[in-house]
Formats: C-alpha cells, sequence, structure tokens
C-alpha cells in the first residue's frame, strides 16, 4: 500500500487505503450498529462463528489424533521387525551342524554351504530361520529358545 502522503500513487489505492483507515478506526459499537443497519443479527452471526470454529478445531484434533494413532501402530510394527530373539549362538551352530550332518537323509534339501564353521553368527541365525519356515526344524528346535 502506498502512504497517506504518496501524491503520487494511483487514485485507487489512495481511496482504497481511506477505506482500510475508516474500517480501522471504527470502534466495536460502531461496527456492530452498521451491522444491524445492514440487517445482522451480532450474537446469532457469533453464534454461528463460534460453532464453525468449534466443529473445525474438533476436525483438526481428530485428524491429529488419526495421525498420532498412525504413528503408533508404525513405530509398534518397526519395533516387532527390529525386535530379535536372543539366541544361544552356540546352540544355533549345534544345531545347524545336526542338521547338516542329517540334510542326506532328508528328501529334496540341498544345503549349499556345509561348512558350519565357516558361516557367520547372523548366516547361522539366517539359515536356521529359513529352515524353520520350510518345517525342517523340530517343534521344539525353534529360533530364539536356548
Amino acid at each position: 500500500m502506498t502512504g497517506k502522503n504518496d501524491k503520487a500513487g494511483r487514485p485507487i489505492d489512495r481511496l482504497a487505503d481511506e477505506f482500510v483507515d475508516d474500517i480501522l478506526n471504527l470502534s466495536d459499537d460502531e461496527v456492530l450498529a452498521e451491522f444491524r443497519e445492514d440487517g445482522g443479527d451480532p450474537e446469532r452471526h457469533a453464534a454461528k462463528m463460534r460453532s464453525m470454529f468449534e466443529n473445525r478445531l474438533l476436525a483438526a484434533n481428530k485428524a491429529r489424533m488419526n495421525a498420532a494413532k498412525a504413528g503408533v501402530a508404525s513405530s509398534r510394527r518397526v519395533e516387532k521387525r527390529l525386535s530379535v530373539p536372543v539366541v544361544d549362538i552356540a546352540d544355533a551352530r549345534a544345531r545347524l551342524r545336526a542338521l547338516i550332518a542329517r540334510a542326506d537323509s532328508i528328501p529334496g534339501l540341498t544345503l549349499a554351504a556345509r561348512k558350519e564353521d565357516e558361516l557367520s553368527d547372523s548366516d547361522v541365525v539366517g539359515m536356521l530361520e529359513e529352515l524353520a519356515e520350510l518345517g525342517l526344524l523340530d517343534g521344539d528346535q525353534d529360533i530364539g529358545k536356548t
């Protein structure tokens, strides 16, 4: 906007500035009186505006609650994926050695890595998990049991 003393401003801009200044300089009573003159009911209008505000506030709070619930659910899913059962690696290696020893007696089973001592701990646990998924471990030999 242009300043009040700006004589070079466009006439429409100066007029708009004057209207804005007039509105800003009105008292509350003057605003209410003009609203009533235009056929408005200030109390009813205020109640309607409060209701709209409260509805928007409720909707925003519900959206925030749903976002928080989704965040908690997502966090729980990540925690479940990250939670690893405690495995006694010596026991896991013994189980894998025993399975490798009887691999020839299990139809359709071929193990690419037959030297368990060359495998990392995570490879051993991974192989046992895969074998458990195939149903080749006994029920009492679940991964994570010691």
